[in-house]
């Protein structure tokens, strides 16, 4: 252990923050973490979930987030299981990954077959299912051929263009619909929508001519952009909207835990040098909160 580490120790130790070096205190394990006068206190709070087996539902992978390692796909790796093993640490629980539909993920968990899900958009139509504990904002990315040949650089620039996005994302239900009915108004031709169901299909859409764009988080753009010959990222959309876990309403100890595990988190300046490893930036951090 280096010296610097030590430093972070002694300081989370006694329960204080370097709010002026997060980078440094990511270097801190999540076992180190768990040591922290913070995260002994919050075991102590939440004795329920002490030695507990979470189960967290997957909805499909999504490169950043959660996705098989490239040199070992027995393993998932990405912002979600990394943030994961942080609050498990510090509360305390294990947790198990199960992979499913998307479609299906939010009944899986006010059913109780998982416990949590991983990293998704806060909307009024989600929030009326489940609840969430949201802690950064939401940066779109965007994949385009090689060369960009329509020129797209922004989401004014789409006027004519055709949008793969996968149905029923913010992308397809909220994002495209307004920005057409802009073109429409201002004398340009409207978005054509092409909705697919995942993210392979929307990509196929894009190589092959019949979209122009695939409108993805930005951590997935840059990753599926750097995985497929052909393709290149275009510009970002900062997102009016929050990324949070997926929690039943009624899982009050598993909201108010998973709340107070993040402001450690953040607190500890882990959250930060996470964004940034792994490509939604550390700028998108925003303060813990509980909504729904």
């Amino acid at each position: 252990m280096t010296s610097l580490q030590k430093l972070c120790l002694a300081f989370l130790a006694a329960g204080l923050v370097l709010a002026t070096a997060p980078l440094a205190q990511a270097q801190i394990s999540p076992a180190e973490f768990g040591g922290s006068a913070t995260c002994q206190g919050l075991r102590a709070k939440y004795s329920s979930l002490v030695g507990k087996r979470l189960i967290v539902g997957f909805g499909g992978y999504t490169a950043g987030f959660e996705a098989p390692a490239a040199d070992d796909p027995s393993k998932i790796v990405g912002l979600d299981p990394d943030l994961f093993d942080y609050m498990g640490a510090c509360l305390g629980f294990s947790h198990k990954f199960e992979n499913g539909s998307f479609n299906v993920l939010l009944t899986s968990i006010t059913s109780g077959r998982v416990d949590i899900g991983p990293s998704l958009y806060v909307t009024p139509p989600r929030l009326k299912q489940v609840a969430f504990v949201s802690s950064f904002a939401v940066i779109d990315g965007s994949v385009v051929r090689k060369g960009n040949p329509k020129h797209l650089v922004s989401l004014d620039s789409l006027c004519g263009a055709t949008v793969a996005a996968a149905a029923g994302t913010y992308e397809a239900v909220s994002l495209i619909p307004p920005a057409s009915e802009a073109c429409e108004k201002a004398g340009k031709p409207k978005i054509s929508l092409l909705l697919l169901q995942n993210t392979d299909n929307s990509i196929q859409a894009v190589q092959s001519g019949r979209a122009d764009i695939y409108l993805t988080a930005e951590s997935d753009a840059e990753a599926l952009a750097k995985g497929n010959i052909g393709l290149q990222t275009a510009f970002t959309i900062n997102l009016p909207i929050l990324n949070g876990f997926p929690i039943d309403k009624s899982n009050t100890t598993l909201r108010h835990a998973v709340l107070d595990a993040m402001r450690a988190i953040q607190a500890a300046g882990i959250e930060k040098a996470l964004l940034a490893k792994w490509g939604q930036g550390a700028a998108s951090e925003r303060p813990a909160a509980a909504n729904g």
